[in-house]
């Protein structure tokens, strides 16, 4: 049929009109995804947490926020929610009212965070539970360790070594020395030399763990544990501390660029899947684990002691990567590099030795903050402090402190010094550490036995005589002693 041009111009219109039409019709966005939570601080199921008010922070994968008229259905059941804040991808709850030794539960219904985009689906509830730890009295406790070691499947060196231990806790000190830089003995031989006598317990450190074996002259091969195998043979125990090292940027694998006090690496960010700082941590514990089951399978038990001296100074602050995000951040990763070693790897050769710090502003701290760092009885075996203090001292008062902290469940230990401990003293005023370990010093690549500052101070000076008479003390374990109880 033919169509006139008036009836074209008219069909083309109605076309026209129809199409406008459909222009107007509404056009629906997208559903937005829904905040989902990634983390919080304190975790889900978190103990041992101390004070009587918190702020828990709660991290979104989005930026988030909560209506005021929504915040009051924000619960603590017990406990008073003070504050709901929402910044970015971060919600903090600020909770007071929180009592010694009792749970609690952070409780926010479904909806009540939300993101800022339109046509968003409500987030998901949130339970986040919690613990508080038992306030423990400003008192002197009685020395009750533990009798047995917190792994169940404890080797049986080690479980020989933790009983001779306790044997002697209370009734005399296990002498000891670093045994040079890393992973050496030059240091404790030198004081062998000097006195005729060989400490008890020698330490080493895997604190160049990063670098390639023989690197450059002193770089230790740690798959060679001669060193270690002979100390044991001879009738020594062994003790390894852990100067950990991080890199401080993504990706540099110069290990001349690790640190073990940079700023710039976050114990929370390590310990969250999907970081390069996760990716780190868990290669080096892996590398760690590797050279750790040589003395495994060779039945060498350790007293190991890894991210000691985490606070630091209380007032002053930490000064070691792993104790820079407080207290929480601290034990949550002692508690996943024990987990490693000893679920994943096997290695049930460790007795874990856990070094509190016991000084606030420089001086004696409180026992708040001493228990406020602990991991806890079940992960800990043995407490041990770090002091640099005068010479020929005993060191009560922070012996005390530290025992205090455990109620005297655990053995509380010298692991680092630098003066020599005043034996007799030590023991009439009931400070029985039950070891001491002299850190080590080198002037011109040789072992001294002092440490002398630029200003010629000396920070320590323990001579020959010094050394004698610590060694020759009737109160001191030597390492014949051990030989002949032990081995």
């Amino acid at each position: 049929m033919r169509l006139s041009l008036k009836h074209s111009i008219i069909a083309l219109l109605l076309g026209l009109a129809v199409v406008s039409c459909r222009d107007d019709d509404p056009i629906e966005a997208p559903t937005a995804d829904a905040p989902v939570l990634l983390s919080s601080d304190p975790s889900d199921g978190s103990g041992e947490l101390s004070g009587s008010s918190l702020d828990i922070v709660l991290v979104y994968d989005q930026n988030v926020k909560c209506p005021s008229s929504e915040q009051s259905k924000v619960t603590v059941a017990g406990a008073v929610v003070e504050k709901v804040n929402a910044y970015d991808e971060k919600v903090t709850v600020s909770v007071s009212g929180l009592e010694s030794g009792k749970s609690y539960t952070l409780s926010i219904p479904s909806g009540v965070i939300s993101g800022f985009k339109d046509n968003q689906e409500a987030s998901a509830a949130v339970s986040i539970t919690f613990s508080m730890a038992e306030s423990i009295p400003n008192q002197d406790y009685e020395r009750n360790p533990d009798t047995s070691l917190t792994n169940p499947n404890a080797s049986a060196n080690a479980r020989k070594v933790y009983a001779y231990l306790l044997d002697n806790y209370g009734e005399k000190t296990i002498s000891g020395a670093m045994g040079g830089t890393a992973w050496e003995t030059s240091y404790y031989d030198m004081i062998a030399d000097v006195t005729g006598t060989a400490a008890g317990i020698v330490g080493f450190d895997y604190i160049f763990l990063n670098w390639p074996p023989k690197a450059w002259s002193g770089c230790p091969d740690y798959s060679d544990i001669t060193p270690l195998r002979e100390v044991w043979e001879a009738g020594n125990v062994v003790q390894i501390c852990w100067h950990w090292c991080v890199p401080s940027v993504e990706g540099d694998s110069d290990p001349s660029n690790t640190s073990y006090n940079t700023r710039a690496f976050s114990v929370k960010r390590a310990l969250t899947e999907g970081t390069w700082e996760h990716e780190t941590i868990d290669a080096q514990i892996e590398k760690l684990a590797s050279y750790l089951k040589l003395l495994a399978d060779e039945d060498i038990p350790v007293l190991f002691r890894p991210l000691h001296e985490a606070a630091g100074d209380y007032t002053w602050g930490a000064w070691f990567w792993w104790g820079y995000d407080g207290a929480e951040a601290c034990k949550e990763l002692w508690y996943y590099l024990r987990g490693r070693l000893e679920d994943e790897f096997g290695l049930n050769n460790l007795i874990w030795v856990w070094t509190t710090q016991t000084s606030n502003a420089g001086a004696l701290a409180e026992l708040s903050q001493v228990r406020e760092w602990y991991p806890g009885d079940e992960y800990v075996d043995i407490v041990g402090a770090d002091l640099y203090e005068t010479k020929w001292t005993s060191q009560s008062e922070r012996f005390k402190l530290v025992n205090n902290s455990v109620m005297g469940k655990k053995i509380v230990a010298l692991s680092e010094m630098g003066n020599l401990l005043d034996m007799d003293k030590a023991f009439e005023e009931d400070a029985p550490w039950a070891w001491f370990m002299n850190w080590c010093n080198y002037v011109d690549d040789e072992p001294v036995l002092y440490c002398k500052n630029s200003d010629g101070s000396y920070s320590w000076n323990n001579s020959a005589e010094d050394w004698k008479k610590a060694l020759g003390n009737e109160k001191t374990i030597n390492r014949e002693d051990i030989k002949k109880s032990l081995k």
